[in-house]
């Protein structure tokens, strides 16, 4: 009996060994499972961070061999990424999505892309613009009139001949929804390397300025463009901080209209991120997203009677161009007040205007520009520099 008695216990002892030795062993493959699971979403954590800092259209992933550049582009209201691979090995430049960098020929389909690679020290690689007479720059309109930069035309204009004579190592393109499609494969077709640069879809204006960094890597100019972006990026923020240093309630209506319509942009969009940046209130907050949506004269005559400040006049380069579109124009506040302004101070020799080319690299001087009207004690001794005032 007292041997059975002594079986027993070293039967439990062993039972008890048993147990703890499993859990024990669990609990040390459980350490091991949350440790592999926390260094999976710390690699997937990595892997998803974005190199643009403020830009939402475009990202990049840089290694040893090449760059991998991503564009986000908004075809039929389907997101949409394309892929683009960079690298210096001339040999691997056999398929559409892979080109040699630097880059030494470009054509470009908008003069938007002409300030940010005349911003570079580049503009000596452009063969050819869509539209030359829109180009602001005067080392690049020198070039234009000398016979150098070729005028390549546009959607049913566009002379795919001379295109193909030109050979260029890439064609940056600003549009690939509706008609753009048909013109972007028929060059593809051509054996031509073409870009999406969607970037007018970006909603802030240090997102469409970052796009800078961007053909910085095509020109294998990274640092020079993140040099010049985070300069730019430094001041934007610096006068934003100035002006919301004072509150200011000044209501800012924009734009003349179109054929008796008049377009206004919604609150999210990149202009009026401007007009909330410098502290002023948009005339349309109620206005939902980014694009411009129509509107009756009707509707706009009662803001505008109530606003104080107008921006962005079309064409006009005086009070009087506004009353021969519009008598009634007359009636509204800013027009009676001389608060009326318009971005066309910086117009080129062919008639482009430099807010759309310049402005798109250096958007701290629209904002300086903006703050400057909204609060003119803010910043006493600085002028206009994209902006006019109407007399």
């Amino acid at each position: 009996m007292l041997y059975f008695l002594m079986c027993l216990i070293n039967l439990r002892e062993k039972v008890f060994k048993m147990r703890i030795r499993y859990i024990i062993f669990a609990f040390t493959c459980l350490l091991l499972a949350t440790s592999c699971n926390h260094s999976s979403k710390k690699n997937a954590v990595e892997h998803s961070r974005k190199n643009a800092e403020y830009a939402v259209g475009f990202d990049f992933e840089e290694s040893d061999s090449k760059i991998k550049v991503s564009v986000k582009s908004n075809s039929n209201n389907i997101a949409d990424v394309q892929t683009y691979w960079l690298t210096h090995d001339s040999s691997r430049s056999d398929s559409d999505n892979i080109i040699t960098i630097p880059v030494k020929r470009v054509v470009c389909m908008s003069s938007t892309h002409v300030g940010y690679i005349s911003e570079l020290l580049s503009d000596s690689v452009i063969v050819g613009i869509s539209g030359t007479q829109f180009v602001n720059n005067s080392r690049v309109y020198s070039r234009v009139e000398k016979g150098e930069i070729a005028e390549v035309g546009y959607g049913q204009t566009l002379n795919y001949e001379l295109l193909s004579k030109l050979k260029p190592d890439v064609v940056f393109v600003f549009n690939v929804n509706g008609e753009a499609t048909s013109y972007i494969e028929k060059m593809r077709e051509l054996g031509l390397k073409v870009v999406s640069v969607p970037d007018f879809l970006e909603n802030s204006p240090l997102g469409r300025a970052e796009w800078i960094r961007f053909f910085g890597l095509f020109l294998d100019k990274k640092d020079l463009a993140d040099s010049i972006f985070s300069s730019v990026k430094n001041s934007y923020n610096r006068f934003k901080l100035v002006a919301n240093s004072e509150i200011n309630n000044k209501i800012v209506f924009l734009n003349l209209p179109y054929r008796d319509i008049w377009y206004f942009p919604g609150a999210d969009n990149y202009f009026v991120k401007f007009i909330d940046d410098a502290g002023g209130k948009y005339c349309f907050q109620e206005i939902e997203g980014v694009s411009s949506y129509p509107m009756s004269t009707e509707v706009a005559y009662k803001v505008g009677l109530n606003s104080d400040i107008w921006l962005n006049t079309g064409d006009a380069n005086s009070l009087n161009d506004i009353e021969q579109v519009d008598k009634r124009f007359t009636n509204f506040k800013p027009y009676q007040t001389g608060e009326v302004y318009n971005n066309n101070k910086r117009i080129g020799k062919g008639g482009g205007n430099d807010f759309w080319e310049y402005g798109a690299v250096h958007p701290e001087l629209i904002l300086r520009d903006i703050i400057k009207i909204i609060h003119p004690d803010l910043l006493p001794s600085d002028t206009l520099f994209f902006y006019q005032k109407l007399k």
